[in-house]
């Protein structure tokens, strides 16, 4: 093992010209080979440590890297220092960094990346494009959204997302899922961005007299939310389903898959119409409607908002939908909301007293200072967030424990995203509840609630447990807690401690091989999370 030596550091370019020291032979792509000094790469790369402390190597295989690249990760393992690269190089020496896990290398990578897209002012669709296909490789090849949200963000800002998705998709049939999942992404709940050019490619399969679907257009008709089209894109809509009808006389093995998407779509509709201004559930698996979920389900989990709406719309939205249940969940709905949009509130002098009265209207409790208090928001928010906390007909100042229990989780912290890659246990103290009745208490172990995870592969879910032989031994179960009452939030110890409401970022799903829940998670970075459960006992 390399002795622990700080890097990047400047061992000084002038030893790559000696052959004394340069004992590890790279070998690149079309047979040119580098030479380099093991241990200087040691110190940076555990990857090549690896190799040549422990497997005793001489020269390590690069082929899939150009020369050029190669070169370049070695200059920067010399010099600790990493200058502009070219655009036709970053993918090769982000991959480099990232496989031989040169760690440093790997960040300036990623704000190079980042540069690059900030100074693109006026870009052309080529600008665009190296943004999105880069984070497209990274996603793909490296398993890491790292790069994916600076290229959205670039192009969400630019408002160029129709014209970009017009161009991706002239060639569409030559593109992977992995890029259409991300075009998809792209266009959120703009699904005609899509349906248009999608509607164009199979106006030519009809014309050229094709019996069968092409497969992209297959996988995009499956996998967008078309009724969003519908209903706010009528004509896409129309346009897209005549031609549709055509295919299906045309194309008579794919008939009755095109019935399907026709049907499945009618249906999407009429669940909105059913529930005016409920959002589309962004993210969301195939998992049933809540009305069908356990009745120990965590209620205020996998809700999601139309970011479209206005604020007025958003607030009267809110305060009218039967999905939310408390003022806990109203005010999450609401920071998820303005955190999006970047929103500059209105002056809270209009806004209160319609969160008074909203509140009132569906008799609910007030939230409480302390779990105010540690919310994450941006400064445009910070004064109407401040005058929420101030207001004694929204927050109460001081905690009563006759109203609320919250217990946070204990025994281990939590990655956000992996507690549903498997089935996974969240345990809450509740010894010190003012609802216990310490009548009924068991003697053994101590008074404890359960919560188990439901993986995403199989539709996401938290429950809580209410059968007391799935308790361990050192602590029971209360039956007079029930799921209805509970609410659960989640804490971040990796950034000092700040609160991310969890209602509404849609539903946990698995993309690529992982688990991908929300962007907004993603921002918020760290790894060392706790649960927080609040149980309303009033």
């Amino acid at each position: 093992m390399a002795p622990n030596v700080s890097v990047p550091m400047n061992f000084g370019l002038k030893l790559l010209d000696s052959p004394t020291h340069n004992t590890l032979q790279l070998k690149a792509s079309q047979g040119a080979v580098v030479r380099a000094s093991s241990v200087i790469l040691s110190f940076n790369s555990p990857v090549i440590d690896h190799m040549t402390t422990s497997l005793h190597l001489t020269s390590v295989d690069m082929e899939e890297f150009s020369e050029e690249a190669v070169r370049y990760f070695v200059d920067a393992a010399y010099s600790g220092q990493s200058p502009p690269i070219s655009r036709n190089l970053f993918r090769d020496i982000h991959k480099l960094a990232n496989v031989f896990q040169m760690s440093w290398l790997v960040t300036r990578c990623v704000q190079q990346f980042t540069d690059i897209a900030q100074s693109l002012q006026e870009p052309s669709y080529e600008d665009l494009l190296f943004l999105f296909d880069e984070a497209v490789y990274v996603l793909s090849q490296l398993k890491s959204r790292e790069l994916v949200e600076t290229a959205l963000s670039k192009i969400r800002t630019l408002n160029e997302e129709q014209n970009f998705i017009r161009n991706y998709l002239v060639d569409l049939n030559s593109l992977s899922t992995q890029q259409l999942d991300l075009i998809i992404e792209l266009a959120g709940t703009s699904v005609e961005y899509i349906v248009e050019p999608l509607t164009e490619q199979l106006t030519a399969s009809l014309e050229k007299g094709e019996d069968k679907v092409p497969v992209n257009c297959k996988y995009l008709l499956e996998n967008c939310k078309l009724h969003l089209c519908q209903i706010h894109h009528k004509r896409s809509s129309e346009q897209l389903f005549d031609v549709i009808q055509k295919l299906s006389d045309q194309c008579l093995e794919d008939s009755k898959w095109l019935l399907q998407i026709y049907r499945k779509t009618i249906g999407d509709i009429l669940k909105v119409a059913v529930f005016p201004g409920l959002p589309d559930k962004a993210e969301s698996s195939d998992r049933a409607d809540t009305s069908t979920l356990s009745p120990n389900s965590i209620p205020n989990l996998f809700h999601a908002i139309d970011f479209k709406m206005s604020f007025d719309e958003v607030v009267d939205w809110l305060g009218n939908c039967t999905e939310v249940t408390s003022l806990f969940m109203f005010f999450e709905g609401l920071w998820t909301w303005m955190l999006t949009n970047n929103y500059k509130h209105k002056s809270p002098a209009e806004v209160l007293p319609r969160l008074i009265e909203i509140k009132e209207k569906r008799g609910w409790t007030n939230v409480f200072f302390d779990w105010l208090k540690m919310w994450r928001y941006d400064y445009e928010n910070d004064y109407l967030i401040s005058k929420i906390k101030s207001n004694e007909k929204l927050c109460s100042q001081y905690f009563d424990r006759k109203k609320w229990g919250t217990f946070p989780s204990y025994r281990t912290f939590h990655n956000i995203t992996s507690i549903f890659e498997k089935e996974t246990e969240l345990y809450f103290d509740i010894s010190r509840s003012a609802a216990l009745d310490k009548r009924n208490c068991p003697s053994h172990g101590k008074c404890a609630l359960l919560l188990k995870t439901v993986p995403a592969k199989d539709g996401a879910n938290v429950v809580l447990c209410t059968d007391p032989a799935e308790y361990p031994d050192d602590m029971h179960f209360h039956k007079e807690f029930q799921a209805k009452d509970m609410h659960l939030t989640a804490y971040n110890f990796d950034s000092l401690f700040f609160h991310i409401p969890l209602s509404w970022f849609g539903t946990p799903v698995i993309k690529d091989g992982s688990v991908y829940w929300s962007e907004m998670l993603y921002k918020c970075s760290g790894s060392q999370w706790y649960f927080y459960l609040i149980i309303y006992l009033a």
